[in-house]
């Protein structure tokens, strides 16, 4: 039983994951102008470096759709156009990325061009979190809500030994 449960929720988390990546490109039309010329091709995302008391992460292969966005392909190519090698963060890292100041590690692989204009993507592309809550819930809300998560994310930075910011780090 238990041994089914990450077979029906890492494909759940991957649809979210691709609807979230799809949300953050559609507030940039200059990205979704970057990924229109490759419609129709494949990349292959895969997270490495988990911790080990977390379940293997499946690689994910997302199709460029017309629109400039993306979709799960569930084809499964033989050899995608495209290979990107996501450096999950390890807990210092991942509270500077609560914080915005961490851009993600990634190695890409493949198509020139294609890994050019997702480098691009890697570089630029900004989630607007205050904006997106702000959204749902209101502005003052969502100021609220954005400035107590830097606030926790800098008290936890100064616990971890070596993080960036946390003051172990200066000399």
């Amino acid at each position: 039983m238990l041994r089914s449960v990450p077979a029906l929720v890492l494909p759940a988390l991957q649809a979210r994951l691709v609807l979230l990546v799809n949300h953050v490109l559609s507030r940039e039309p200059a990205a979704m102008q970057r990924l229109k010329p490759h419609a129709g091709r494949r990349v292959r995302v895969e997270a490495q470096g988990a911790p080990p008391w977390l379940p293997a992460l499946p690689a994910a292969l997302v199709l460029v759709t017309p629109a400039g966005l993306f979709e799960l392909d569930d084809a499964g190519a033989p050899v995608p156009d495209l290979q990107l090698c996501l450096a999950l963060p390890d807990a210092g890292q991942a509270l500077a990325a609560l914080a915005g100041d961490l851009a993600p590690r990634v190695r890409i692989e493949g198509d020139a061009v294609l890994a050019a204009d997702i480098h691009w993507l890697v570089d630029n592309l900004r989630w607007d979190l205050e904006a997106d809550l702000a959204e749902a819930v209101g502005p003052v809300v969502a100021y609220q809500v954005v400035r107590a998560g830097r606030a926790l994310a800098a008290a936890l930075r100064s616990l971890v030994p070596g993080a960036p910011g946390s003051g172990a780090d200066r000399r």
